[in-house]
């Protein structure tokens, strides 16, 4: 084993020991420790501040060291979704399982910042960025406060770190998502004639929002035909025969690459004004789909490595790439594994993207 895959493992065990779930876990205090590593550098520059979250969230933060004049920068977010059910052992504790390294984030996407910090232990930075960010994965509160304070040391480039299985994201979708609240006086079923129907209302919102989707199936280009329109969540207070009180519903669509995200809110909230005009209507996010600039700008840096796939997943290189950066993801880790009980990124990945980050701390391309 090298010593910069050694090197990567002990950070990643460090890493994904700290609880840094999405709206539970302390994101601010991971921030600070990572500071103090980025630290140990001497960064030209450190920017280590806060940001607040909306819908009762607690506030999350970010780290930034630049050196130099950055031509690149790393991002990787620090936060994760919460622990699923179904773990076989404690999520904050790095396991060791022969090919693979199992933990929570270790896929999505802690490998990648460990991989990071032990390249920084193997190089010399040279005009290169690195942030480590909160709140990627609800939300996306965080990354727009970066942006708007230019903490990013105005990089043209940047490699947004996900579990790409080392392979390079060049586009994806963007993202719409609603939800819906109905009310009523609720009662017996046998009155549901002259009563307030709540559960009846959002289904009715549910089926004409599918049928708004289903218009569009063969929209776009592969691999993104479609606007993968969906219903995700029905809940009442109701029973077969009690009218409920409250009704919620909430969907969600990803509109491909290219398309008008704008246009498409518009005609989800009109369908929801025309179907459901007394419900309470609120946008969970808007999200723009992400092209990359110019992909090939990134050859020099992946070299043997420029093996370019799209995703199929929303990033906040969507986020810097409205800021004017060209971006590409690219990371350790694999989808299939992200999100999931027992969560893990195999060893090789993590070797294999050590050397992509020194490579770009270095400044070798």
């Amino acid at each position: 084993m090298s010593e910069q895959l050694k090197s990567s493992i002990k950070w990643l065990s460090k890493l994904v020991a700290m609880d840094t779930q999405n709206g539970t876990g302390d994101e601010i205090a991971c921030t600070q420790f990572l500071a103090g590593a980025l630290k140990a550098h001497s960064p030209d520059e450190l920017i280590l501040e806060t940001a607040p979250r909306s819908r009762g969230k607690f506030d999350s933060g970010y780290v930034y060291a630049g050196w130099g004049q950055p031509k690149v920068l790393l991002n990787v977010h620090i936060d994760t979704v919460p622990v699923a059910a179904g773990w076989t052992s404690n999520p904050h504790e790095l396991r060791d399982n022969g090919d693979t390294l199992i933990g929570l984030g270790s896929s999505d996407i802690k490998g990648a910042a460990a991989c990071i910090l032990a390249a920084l232990e193997n190089a010399t930075p040279q005009n290169v960025g690195i942030l480590f960010s909160g709140d990627e994965e609800h939300g996306s509160e965080i990354m727009p406060a970066v942006i708007n304070r230019r903490h990013y040391g105005n990089a043209p480039m940047a490699i947004v770190c996900e579990p790409t299985s080392c392979k390079i994201g060049r586009q994806h979708r963007g993202m719409l998502a609603y939800e819906v609240k109905f009310s009523g006086k609720g009662g017996h079923s046998s009155l549901s004639d002259i009563t307030e129907r709540p559960l009846l209302d959002a289904t009715r919102l549910g089926a004409a929002i599918g049928d708004y989707g289903d218009q569009f199936l063969d929209f776009g280009e592969e691999p993104f035909k479609g606007l993968c329109t969906n219903i995700g969540y029905l809940k009442s207070d109701g029973a077969y025969n009690v009218i409920p009180t409250q009704t919620e519903i909430k969907f969600s669509m990803r509109p491909p690459p290219g398309d008008a995200v704008a246009a498409r809110a518009r005609d989800l909230e009109e369908v929801t004004k025309r179907v459901a005009p007394d419900g309470e209507l609120n946008q969970i996010v808007q999200l723009e789909p992400f092209a990359s600039h110019n992909v090939d700008a990134f050859e020099p840096i992946f070299r043997e490595m420029f093996d370019v796939v799209d995703l199929p997943y929303w990033t906040e290189a969507a986020l810097l790439s409205q800021a004017g950066v060209n971006c590409v993801v690219f990371g350790p880790g694999d989808l299939d594994q992200a999100h999931k009980a027992d969560e893990f990124v195999q060893k090789d990945q993590l070797r294999d993207a050590a050397m992509i980050y020194r490579r770009v701390i270095a400044g070798e391309f």
